[in-house]
């Protein structure tokens, strides 16, 4: 198993990866593209790669409010106005694309 690159550019579409904290992760070629728009700087991929945390002042994943969704990434400061959401498919985290603004 591959481990999650820190980079948007060097992840492909619907290839599984691991993040550090374990937890399987895949993307959509739509939410690829939004990474590289939006997350620069690979703040929203650190926060994936950490896994879940408690949704106050941390960065990691938090429950995500959007019906059909799991999970949300949850960044500070800087871009921390995005969340990308996420949803569990036979146990691996698919980030289809869905981006929210808060």
């Amino acid at each position: 198993m591959e481990a999650l690159p820190d980079n948007w550019a060097d992840i492909q579409p619907d290839t599984v990866y691991l993040s550090t904290s374990g937890l399987l992760v895949s993307f959509a070629e739509e939410q690829i593209k939004l990474g590289l728009k939006y997350d620069q700087k690979g703040k929203h991929l650190k926060a994936i790669m950490k896994g879940q945390v408690p949704p106050r002042g941390n960065v990691g994943l938090v429950t995500s409010q959007e019906s059909d969704y799991d999970l949300k990434s949850k960044v500070l400061g800087k871009g921390g106005n995005r969340r990308f959401h996420a949803k569990f498919i036979d146990g691996i985290l698919h980030f289809s694309g869905l981006v929210t603004e808060h």
